[in-house]
């Protein structure tokens, strides 16, 4: 097996390197290091020499610096032309005057030290400066001071250090083809090894790997590599398996859809039809039987719809109750329904499962695909949208996808974009709808309704926008906006002397579910400074749904703390109200429009109308019916004795200032009306 890898990336490579690497550092600093000693040895000679000259010539010159004999002196200077390298030297009198002076290198005050000066200076100059005491008896008269000539130092330290240089890269590349037989019989064999684990990772070829005369360690690594690749191979099956196949059903997996699409696409297969199928109600089934039995229908399922599938077609399981078909050709919409009713008519027989006997039917999406190939995600796309189309058409309902359904998605996302838009630029508004309480005949508060107004499309229903918050996540900003109006509405009425005026505003179950939603609440109380008394937040049993009752407890209970009053909203839509009654500390219950529509005596509708409210009232809880549109609904809900109401009959929702006015002259008319009996 030759190798692939380039030779400076090799191992034996990185190894010769390493090796002329260290022979020419080792090289180098021995060289610094005996350049160094070398350089000392002859500076230290070297001054050793000049002062023993400077106190020779400095004991002549002694007399005629003291008698200041200029004369005398120079002629003393002049005989030290016989020391060598000698550039200058002069006499000084202990006022700083020069007496004598031979030789013609310029010489600085600077240069007469009195100390050491440094080895890199005296080599960057050239010159050695040494100064020693003129004494005469007992008294200093003078100072001599020489320059000595120290380039043949410099010189010599040059070439030593030239000469090491060229023996340590000659060294250096010697230890290339020197090292050459210890790379072939160390490395050879990983060199082996690491182009097996390459070609084994690029081609999953899973080849073991045979290299002779090895032993010790290298054996070794050998042995594991070729065992490591047989235990791969089987892996790699299993994975393969698992990586491409669902292992409840055995049939394809979503993996391998995509590659059948991809496939399909990359071939320019130009028809074929792909249904898309969803178990209806199987969560529902998994939770009341078990993952067991949820499981085995399943499979029961997917070797149904299998059974009647054409011989061209393919089947997968794309997702938990999920399967989609490819059934390629040539295919009509009446040919596909053919092709579904078949698949479909294996589910009319109930499944049997453990002594359940389960009824099974699955919802239906279809895209046909008849002139040119079409992307994979497209594909799916479509089938998506038929699906999600046919569910909601109801159960067992198969549609194909449309172009329509594609425009709908645009609409939704241009509608969720505008939502986005008109949260950051405050568009989303509060109407307020008055609530009169029936034994005064006046208004006691306002519900606060969320109202989006755009500035080109004018009022956006909330039928449409509220769906598409909750859709998006946006829910949560959107009743936070909403609640901080209506609490900054409450304050100003509650400041233009409408002390009594409520504000009840409906909180998501994606508000209540948010972390210190609790104390967000307080902080908007804080900011709006309205009275916490004047607060109702309605919430419906979907919030609760799924919950800890004492979880739910505690979070009314901190609600009441702060002196917020909570409502049931929408009482009587759901499974569990009665419950949520008995243990959950309620102020209010609204009872849902369904019960309080065509209220009038002898009805059934009347009767249950009617028990709710004994109920609440029994349970110490304020009643407010909702949805009231006629006079008729309101003398029953009075003589029910229901509390307080809210619906057209009294005002539609309304802007904030329209809803005072209609508040005020709904309080100055109406009261005796509303206290009538019935």
């Amino acid at each position: 097996m030759g190798t692939n890898l380039p030779k400076r990336k090799t191992i034996g490579g990185k190894i010769a390197a390493l090796i002329a690497f260290s022979v020419f550092s080792a090289m180098i600093l021995l060289a610094i290091f005996l350049g160094m000693l070398q350089l000392n040895t002859s500076v230290q000679g070297k001054k050793t020499q000049l002062e023993s000259a400077a106190y020779i010539y400095a004991s002549a010159l002694a007399e005629s610096i003291e008698t200041q004999d200029r004369s005398s002196a120079q002629k003393v200077l002049r005989s030290i032309t016989r020391v060598p390298n000698i550039l200058y030297a002069a006499a000084i009198d202990t006022n700083g005057q020069t007496i004598a002076s031979m030789g013609n290198v310029t010489f600085l005050t600077s240069d007469q030290v009195e100390g050491q000066p440094s080895i890199f200076k005296l080599l960057t100059k050239g010159n050695m400066p040494v100064a020693v005491n003129i004494v005469r008896g007992d008294e200093k008269v003078g100072k001599l001071v020489i320059l000595g000539d120290i380039r043949d130092i410099r010189t010599q330290l040059f070439w030593t250090l030239l000469t090491t240089a060229v023996a340590s890269i000659v060294a250096a590349l010697l230890a290339f083809p020197i090292s050459g037989p210890l790379r072939k019989r160390i490395v050879s064999p990983i060199v082996l090894l690491t182009n097996a684990m390459q070609k084994t990772r690029e081609t999953r070829s899973f080849e073991k790997l045979s290299i002779a005369e090895v032993e010790g360690e290298t054996r070794v690594l050998v042995d594991t590599f070729n065992a490591m690749i047989n235990d791969i191979r089987e892996r790699d099956t299993s994975l393969r398996q698992l990586a491409y196949f669902d292992p409840l059903t055995g049939l394809p997996n979503r993996a391998n859809f995509q590659r059948m699409l991809e496939d399909s696409y990359e071939n320019k297969t130009s028809s074929a039809a792909y249904f898309i199928f969803d178990i209806d109600n199987f969560h529902a089934i998994n939770d009341a039987m078990g993952h067991g039995i949820g499981d085995a229908l399943l499979m029961d399922v997917a070797a149904r719809l299998k059974s009647e599938l054409p011989e061209n077609g393919s089947i997968a399981r794309i997702g938990g109750d999920e399967f989609a078909a490819i059934v390629p050709g040539f295919i009509t919409k009446a040919l596909a329904q053919d092709v579904l009713a078949k698949m479909i008519s294996t589910l009319f027989e109930p499944v049997k499962i453990l002594g359940h006997e389960i009824h099974a039917s699955v919802s239906t999406g279809i895209a046909l695909v008849s002139e040119q190939a079409v992307n994979p995600s497209e594909i799916q796309k479509q089938l998506d949208l038929a699906l999600h189309d046919a569910k909601n058409s109801g159960l067992s309902h198969f549609s194909f996808f449309r172009s329509e359904m594609v425009e709908a998605l645009n609409e939704d996302a241009e509608l969720i974009k505008g939502l986005r838009a008109a949260l950051a630029q405050n568009h989303i508004t509060a109407f307020f709808q008055p609530v009169v309480n029936l034994e005064t005949g006046y208004v006691e508060g306002f519900e606060a309704l969320a109202r989006w107004i755009d500035p080109v499309k004018g009022h956006i229903p909330p039928s449409k926008f509220i769906p598409a918050a909750e859709k998006a996540g946006l829910i949560s900003a959107l009743g936070e906006q909403v609640l901080r109006i209506a609490c900054q509405q409450g304050k100003s009425w509650h400041d233009a002397g409408k002390a009594g005026w409520t504000v009840a505003v409906n909180i998501s179950t994606a508000q209540i579910l948010q972390s210190g939603f609790v104390e967000h609440v307080r902080d908007i109380l804080a900011d709006t400074n309205l009275p916490a008394h004047l607060l109702c937040l309605e919430l419906t049993e979907s919030v609760f749904v799924g919950k800890s009752m004492n979880i739910v407890q505690k979070m009314l209970e901190n609600f009441r703390v702060l002196g917020i009053m909570t409502a049931l909203d929408d009482f009587g839509t759901g499974y569990s109200s009665l419950s949520y009654l008995e243990h959950l500390p309620f102020d209010k219950l609204k009872i849902d429009r369904a019960f309080v529509k065509d209220a009038r005596d002898g009805s059934k509708n009347t009767e249950l109308l009617k028990g709710i409210i004994s109920l609440a009232h029994g349970l110490g809880m304020v009643v407010v019916a909702e949805g009231a549109e006629t006079e008729i609904e309101l003398n029953v809900l009075r003589r029910f004795k229901a509390d307080s109401v809210q619906g057209y009959v009294i005002s539609k929702p309304l802007p904030a200032h329209q809803a005072t006015l209609a508040a005020d002259l709904h309080d100055k008319n109406n009261p005796a009306k509303m206290q009538q009996t019935a």
